[in-house]
């Protein structure tokens, strides 16, 4: 069984309303009623060693840092400001009370550039791996909140900064290359860039219909937004951005440069959509302001089983990786 099914299975019949509850089950993160004029964003990861690292490839801080980074990156999909977390550990011989200080540190480190306050957790012994469960909470103006089942027929789709570098970053320690360019994919891997100030400054405008932030994988991850939508999409493959070193050390690999771009994951930057009909005002007057590479790289379709990449010469991209799942990896 696949994630998504397990998750549905898990959901099935579940109430998803509530007096108080704006998105629950479905989206980057629920949206609960807060204080006059606010609302709560909830979202929660499990890491597990053995299936979402492997401490033979990153240190305990920066494993924190990146443990935390995947919540607030949620929290960024929502276009809200991350404020309080929460971590429980179950902490196996080998780590340690020092190896969990330095996990700590990572973690209390990439909170500290947010502005997020630990508040609570728990910990264990554990008799086999590391286990770490984080909870982030974050916030934003009620009603603003950026869902997943925003986009329309016609909608822009845009995606932020270079994908597949993380995916390569993963490869490369597993062939154990971390010297040159390897060096930076394994750091796009091990410590993620978390675009909360981004993701706030390109919401502002109310431009944007959808976003979610890329970690299953940029085909997977506009799956999602497709399905919560009721929609298909086509994107330009030729146009999503990546490092111009890739290509080089995926062949080396014998990696295929487009999987890594398309399914890879990781990477957590945005994907989100724009109305047609703001598109070129969203271009011209919010994307310069973020100091970032926004990329327009197809558009949303009224026919939901149409879910394509496209290259340059029209045709249609045929990928041997389907993004990742946490039961089977990476198909």
């Amino acid at each position: 069984m696949k994630e998504f099914e397990l998750i549905e299975l898990l959901t099935r019949g579940v109430d998803r309303s509530a007096a108080d509850l704006a998105a629950g089950v479905g989206d980057d993160c629920a949206v609960i009623a807060g204080p006059a004029g606010r609302q709560w964003l909830v979202t929660t990861d499990l890491l597990v060693e053995g299936v979402h690292f492997n401490l033979d490839y990153t240190d305990l801080a920066t494993l924190g840092r990146k443990a935390l980074s995947v919540n607030l990156s949620d929290i960024a999909a929502m276009g809200g400001v991350p404020r309080f977390w929460l971590s429980s550990v179950a902490i196996p011989q080998k780590v340690g009370p020092d190896g969990a200080g330095a996990l700590y540190r990572g973690m209390r480190g990439i909170a500290d550039e947010h502005g997020a306050l630990l508040i609570g957790g728990d910990t264990s012994a554990s008799d086999k791996g590391l286990l770490i469960s984080v909870t982030a909470v974050g916030e934003c103006a009620a009603g603003r909140a950026i869902l997943r089942s925003g986009a329309k027929t016609g909608d822009a789709i845009y995606v932020t900064g270079e994908l597949g570098g993380s995916a390569l970053g993963l490869l490369l320690q597993k062939n154990g290359m971390k010297d040159g360019d390897a060096s930076r994919f394994i750091r796009r891997h091990n410590d993620p860039a978390v675009r909360v100030k981004e993701a706030r400054l390109l919401s502002a405008g109310g431009a944007i219909t959808s976003m979610i932030d890329v970690s299953d994988g940029l085909m997977a991850d506009l799956g999602h937004i497709a399905d919560a939508s009721g929609a298909g999409f086509e994107i330009n493959a030729w146009r999503v951005s990546a490092d111009p070193s890739l290509p080089a050390l995926a062949a080396q690999l014998k990696a295929d440069p487009m999987d890594l771009i398309l399914a890879g994951g990781e990477d957590y930057e945005l994907a989100f959509t724009v109305a047609e009909s703001r598109a070129l005002e969203f271009e011209r007057e919010t994307v310069p302001g973020t100091g970032l590479s926004v990329t327009r790289i197809g558009t949303i379709l009224r026919d939901r089983a149409v879910r394509r990449a496209k290259l340059a010469d029209g045709s249609e991209v045929v990928m041997k990786m389907a993004g990742f799942d946490h039961f089977g990896g990476r198909s």
